[in-house]
């Protein structure tokens, strides 16, 4: 693999800049030369301002260096999203099987995920229906015995709460999402954090309806509404909607918040988000019962 200078070499030569033009006042002219050359390492602090004189943000930079692929992680969440939210079985073990061969409490954290995951899907294509007592006790123990030693939380670990929320226990669930709450208000400026944030509000309103804590739930469907106010979030708009409606219907609001959410649920359909939308009519059938 080659090293950090070189790839910065060859994005420096493709853009026709020359050494000065790149690290003045940065580096010196010798040590960009050995550095290029891959004999000099550099901090992260210097690579970050090297990369502003190549107009390139530095997680594109790490996409680029490993050869234009995503990172473990992300090859691992891209697997495990698509897979779930098209109820794709087949393809949740095929990468349960890659994360049993390994052995690091990570993968064992993420093996946990995926399996309870493959057990819910199972039992909902059966009976269309979501039950979350299908899910191993081990599993969900796994999950929440790491995310408990957390003083502070990662994206990763955010997405992994999100992920998971509907099997943990709700007195759990409220002592871990007061954990989480300080940590989400550092992320909500940055794009990826954004994301992340609206799907694990997203869980959580489930959550609180489910539990009849509707006042919680409308503060929060507040914040997913300000959270998704750009075109990358757009699907969030829906998930407001059917929740406005869920909320309404729980309020004894049951014609218009029946409308409301049926009617979000209808985009889905429209937006071939097949899944998604079977899994809003279960629980809305189950609100109406």
């Amino acid at each position: 693999m080659k090293t950090y200078g070189e790839v910065i070499r060859n994005i420096r030569t493709n853009k026709g800049l020359t050494q000065k033009e790149v690290y003045l006042n940065i580096i010196s002219k010798s040590y960009a030369i050995e550095f290029e050359k891959g004999n000099h390492d550099l901090s992260l602090g210097l690579l970050e301002q090297i990369l502003d004189r190549l107009m390139m943000e530095i997680d594109e930079f790490f996409y680029i260096y490993r050869g234009y692929k995503p990172s473990n992680y992300e090859e691992f969440i891209n697997k495990y999203s698509k897979a779930a939210n098209n109820n794709d079985i087949e393809a949740l073990i095929t990468l349960y099987q890659e994360l049993y061969q390994r052995q690091d409490l990570i993968s064992k954290v993420h093996l946990a995920e995926v399996r309870s995951r493959i057990r819910l899907l199972k039992y909902f294509n059966v009976t269309d229906t979501l039950e979350k007592n299908i899910i191993r006790v081990e599993d969900i123990e796994t999950i929440t015995n790491y995310l408990n030693n957390l003083q502070s939380w990662t994206l990763q670990e955010m997405q992994l709460f999100s992920n998971t929320l509907e099997y943990i226990e709700y007195n759990q669930k409220d002592i871990l999402f007061k954990t989480l709450i300080k940590s989400m208000k550092k992320y909500e400026n940055y794009d990826r954090g954004r994301d992340v944030i609206c799907v694990m509000l997203t869980n959580m309103i489930h959550e609180l309806i489910m539990n009849d804590e509707l006042g919680y739930a409308e503060i929060l469907n507040e914040d997913l509404n300000k959270n998704s106010n750009q075109y990358q979030t757009i699907f969030f708009k829906i998930v407001t909607k059917y929740y406005n409606g869920l909320i309404k219907i729980k309020r004894n609001n049951k014609e218009e918040g029946t409308t409301l959410a049926q009617s979000a649920i209808d985009v889905l359909y429209e937006l071939d988000q097949s899944y998604q939308a079977k899994t809003f009519e279960s629980i809305l059938s189950q609100i109406l019962q």
